[in-house]
């Protein structure tokens, strides 16, 4: 008897495999296509014969962005659209728990007021009992007095929401200034906001509903970067390109077989006992807090949640040195995770560990690739067979690989604000690999510095940006 796969099953199957297709036609075909338009176009047949050793690297290059460009972006996609699908759900629940809102504050005096605020205005859309408790970190400038004053200003306009400042006379650190509010929270749900972030009023029920809807033990949404005001910043408008792609799709993706890798510090929800359990049983010590709490919940079998409708705003660095320093802490901080704290996520049997070495393999050896094939194109040009055959085919895969992106881009884009081009963003698109160099170098910067044992910092001579990405 002839067995046949569920209709279902075989449209999952054809969605996974259309961007395999699609890769492996455009890597055997576009090379063709190209040669005859160059011929028709510009009337120019390739002459001499290429080098075995040339044609390999050039055959190897071409085929991993091919791979990676519509292949693998093309998977994130379709898996993302699976778990969107499955975040529309409705419900509506008759009892909702008590939430404290926990916000570690070091010298936040210009974004601490905004961030309370807009918790008020999450409390007041949700139908129980919520605390804002912000723990000031020994500051050196003026966050305790308006964090104070904040919160007896936003109570005046609701008195239901309880809310405190706790001062640390001393700066300890995040972890211990979380610990510190943790301590004295009172709910059964818990949600850690950082002090420069500020939540969507209808972010709180979104991220509860969609909690309890799936049984999760910690939830996060999706952050969109700001600059807290007109939002015309270049290094801000590469990092909404940026988030748009790693959580609007990937995170997105992540969700559905309960893989979120990061919990992020901008945004993010836990069960009170499973969230105190890991704070005061374990010594956390990574500069990636949010990321060792993600992956020991992870260790713990609890399951974490992403529901892209429930957004934060937060403040990103706006500078190339803040922008640095941010990328040295998250990369040396996921190295540290999970060459160290969590090493043993890497050899278990799991789609984590699958996950995990994903990121290895075409994040951190994909940056080595990256430096490769940018040091070898000159070399490739020098020792071309017909260097204005090889300009030629430039011309064209150049204008090819920028319209793969742009599609790239606006299925982000639609992912993550429902819309394929948000804010004129994708006419940004061509300006985004200068972010990627960044984070190449980074990532090489990071990986070199661990093994000669830096293990990170929270602060340097300059303002740095503490949300891990």
């Amino acid at each position: 008897m002839k067995l046949r796969l569920p209709k279902r099953l075989r449209i999952v199957y054809l969605a996974f495999l259309i961007p395999i297709i699609l890769a492996f036609i455009s890597g055997y075909y576009f090379p063709i296509f190209a040669r005859w338009l160059i011929a028709q176009t510009f009337n120019y047949k390739a002459s001499g014969e290429a080098n075995w050793l040339w044609q390999l690297t050039i055959q190897f290059f071409y085929w991993w962005y091919t791979f990676l460009a519509i292949g693998i972006a093309g998977i994130w996609a379709v898996v993302a659209a699976f778990a969107k699908a499955q975040q529309g759900k409705k419900i509506k629940r008759l009892w909702y728990p008590m939430v404290s809102f926990i916000v570690p504050a070091y010298n936040e005096e210009k974004n601490v007021s905004r961030c309370i605020r807009s918790l008020f205005k999450c409390a007041e859309k949700y139908p129980s009992t919520c605390e804002i408790i912000v723990v000031e970190d020994g500051s050196r400038d003026y966050t305790y007095e308006i964090a104070w004053a904040a919160i007896e200003l936003n109570r005046r306009k609701n008195p239901k929401v309880r809310g405190k400042v706790i001062r640390h006379s001393a700066n300890q650190g995040k972890i211990e200034a979380i610990k510190t509010g943790v301590d004295a929270a009172l709910g059964n749900l818990i949600a850690i906001v950082d002090a420069d972030s500020y939540w969507m009023p209808e972010t709180l029920v979104k991220l509860v509903d969609y909690m309890h809807l799936n049984g999760k033990k910690a939830v996060t949404g999706y952050v969109h970067p700001t600059d807290g005001d007109h939002e015309v910043n270049p290094y801000m408008v590469l990092q909404q390109l940026e988030y748009s792609q790693g959580l609007g799709i990937v995170r997105c993706a992540q969700s559905l077989g309960n893989n979120v890798l990061v919990i992020s510090g901008a945004i993010g929800i836990y069960n009170a006992n499973v969230l105190r359990e890991i704070l005061f049983e374990k010594s956390l010590r990574s500069v990636t807090e949010d990321l060792e709490i993600t992956l020991e919940m992870h260790k713990r079998k609890a399951d974490i949640g992403y529901v892209s409708i429930a957004t934060s705003a937060t403040i990103v660095p706006v500078s190339f040195n803040a922008l640095w320093n941010q990328r040295l802490r998250w990369f040396t901080g996921w190295l540290h995770n999970t060459l160290n704290i969590h090493k043993d996520l890497l050899v278990k049997k799991s789609w984590l560990t699958l996950l995990l070495w994903y990121c290895y393999i075409f994040e951190y050896i994909g940056a080595f690739i990256d430096l490769s094939a940018m040091l070898a194109f000159p070399f490739l040009f020098w020792f071309a067979p017909d260097q204005i055959f090889f300009v030629l085919n430039l011309l064209i895969f150049l204008p090819y690989g920028l319209f793969i992106g742009v599609i790239n881009q606006a299925i982000a884009l639609k992912y993550a604000y429902h819309k394929h081009n948000y804010k004129a963003l994708l006419f940004y698109t061509p300006f985004y690999p200068i972010l990627r160099l960044i984070n190449i170098l980074a990532r090489l910067t990071s990986t070199f510095k661990y093994f000669l044992g830096d293990r990170g910092n929270w602060h340097s001579k300059i303002d740095v940006k503490t949300k891990h990405f």
